[in-house]
Formats: structure tokens, sequence, C-alpha cells
């Protein structure tokens, strides 16, 4: 039996502090420990490249367009990366949805 039960419609975005990105926490403690984390990008978005010292991610676009270090990818697309891997920048044209799964508490380094 699953011990939470509920619709993400009922969590409210929350700004992530970069612009016209935003982010609801569906299961976990993001600061903390493991984490399900969905994250709406808006349209002309930009997260810039990074790395996590401590979490393996994995990506799954949702809807829309995502793109990755400059390929553009759609729904069903995923990407890994283990702790400590740069990533991005992540930007959309057109605005998508991505969930990503974050084996322990998140931290976000800018990378060089």
């Amino acid at each position: 039996m699953y011990t939470k039960e509920f619709h993400a419609d009922s969590l409210a975005w929350q700004p992530s502090g970069i612009d016209g990105v935003h982010f609801k926490v569906i299961d976990g403690e993001v600061a903390t420990t493991a984490s399900t984390v969905l994250y709406k990008f808006d349209a002309g978005s930009c997260v810039q490249s990074h790395l996590h010292t401590q979490a393996d991610e994995v990506a799954y676009v949702l809807e829309g367009q995502f793109i990755e270090n400059g390929k553009t990818y759609g729904p069903g697309s995923v990407f890994t990366a283990p702790a400590g891997t740069a990533h991005g920048p992540h930007t959309t044209d057109t605005g998508c949805t991505v969930m990503f799964v974050l084996s322990k508490g998140l931290d976000f380094i800018p990378a060089e």
C-alpha cells in the first residue's frame, strides 16, 4: 500500500530563484534527502550549466521543448547525471515541464 496519495495539481508552484523557473516537490526534502521534483520552465528561461556534488540526477521531460546544451528534446526524453557531472545549460523556447529525481540532498554549483 502506498503511504502518500495526492494529485500534483494540489501543490502550488514555488519560485526557484531563477527567473521563469518554478517547482513542486512531489516527494522528499530537496535540501536534505532524496526527492522527486517537478520543474516548470517558462518560455525563454535558462538554468546555467551546473553540477550537484552529492546527488545523482535523472530528468524526464513531461511536456514541451527542453533544450539541453543547445540540443532540443521533447516529451519522453530522459537524462542522467551522476553526482559531480556538469550539465546544462537548460533552456526552452516554448516552455516545458520536467520531472527530476535526485538521489540525495540537492546543492547547485555553477559549472565553470
